[in-house]
């Protein structure tokens, strides 16, 4: 999926990561559910990026009925007790698939998992501040409960996340809207600056103390913008001054280590601005090395 996004190509995403080798870094017992469809924008329609304070883009029904269908697929692999990896595709598929999370745990009588966000972006948005009316700059506000009505239909009264036991790690391009979300009740807030002064393994340790403590469960809905466009070329919105890759390895090593980790999102590669598929390589790479042995043979 790519129609919640500032342009066309993280459609490609998936294939593009499948192709690098995903299937052989995850390793036997894990299995490729293919793919959730996603309908094309009729010919007679057009997106058109700004302002959307009422959700009246024609791509939101599309991108409705995707999440919709993902959250149900999600559901289902976590009441089974199986590890679901989605592969995208624009970060608004997360409210399927991080909805989905929650309401296996709500449907089970267990607490909402903590959820970590790595990303360049918040996307704390909501329509009502959102620059570029862009669904993929909404899903985290949707899934901790500031309001984003269209989203807020396929998340369900029990789909939502507690901000106290949220991070968002890496981020260094807020809206002045998205910077207000934060406070130290939470989310928080593990800025790209922060890296500059602070051990990888330390920040990561911070993290998981408020996401997951005493090894609580948590999910990952990690984007691949939060590298620096010099080392991940192929995203949709480059920002610069991101994450190393080997910052972002010994953060994931840390949360493998954990091992509370529940699902995982890898989102946002765009194959069409890639060079020599490096970009790919990285996510594939990157995933392996968060999951480590977390993935529990289904």
């Amino acid at each position: 999926m790519d129609i919640g996004g500032a342009g066309r190509g993280a459609a490609g995403g998936p294939a593009a990561v499948r192709a690098t080798g995903l299937m052989k870094t995850l390793g036997p017992g894990n299995f490729d559910l293919g793919d959730i469809e996603v309908e094309s924008l009729p010919d007679s329609l057009s997106i058109v990026h700004g302002p959307d304070p009422h959700s009246t883009r024609p791509e939101w029904p599309l991108i409705q009925r995707v999440c919709t269908s993902l959250r149900e697929r999600v559901e289902s692999i976590v009441t089974e007790g199986h590890f679901p990896l989605v592969v995208g595709g624009d970060h608004a598929l997360a409210v399927g698939s991080m909805a989905g999370v929650a309401r296996s745990f709500h449907k089970t009588g267990r607490p909402t998992p903590g959820l970590i966000w790595f990303d360049a972006h918040g996307d704390l948005n909501t329509p009502e501040t959102s620059p570029s009316g862009n669904p993929h700059g909404m899903p985290a506000a949707a899934l901790l409960g500031f309001g984003v009505p269209p989203f807020d239909e396929v998340i369900g009264p029990h789909g939502y996340f507690d901000g106290a036991r949220t991070a968002f790690v890496g981020c260094r391009d807020l809206d002045d809207g998205e910077k207000t979300r934060f406070n130290d009740s939470g989310p928080h807030l593990f800025g790209g600056d922060r890296f500059r002064n602070e051990r990888p393994e330390d920040l990561a340790d911070r993290v998981l103390d408020l996401v997951a403590p005493n090894g609580a469960p948590f999910a990952l809905s990690f984007d691949i913008d939060v590298l620096d466009p010099v080392h991940a070329p192929g995203v949709n919105l480059r920002v610069n001054d991101g994450l190393d890759p080997d910052t972002v390895r010994r953060v994931l090593r840390r949360f493998a280590d954990h091992g509370g980790m529940i699902a995982m999102d890898v989102v946002e590669v765009d194959p069409t601005s890639d060079r020599d598929g490096v970009t790919a390589g990285l996510a594939v790479e990157l995933t392996g090395v968060a999951l480590g042995t977390s993935i529990v043979s289904a």
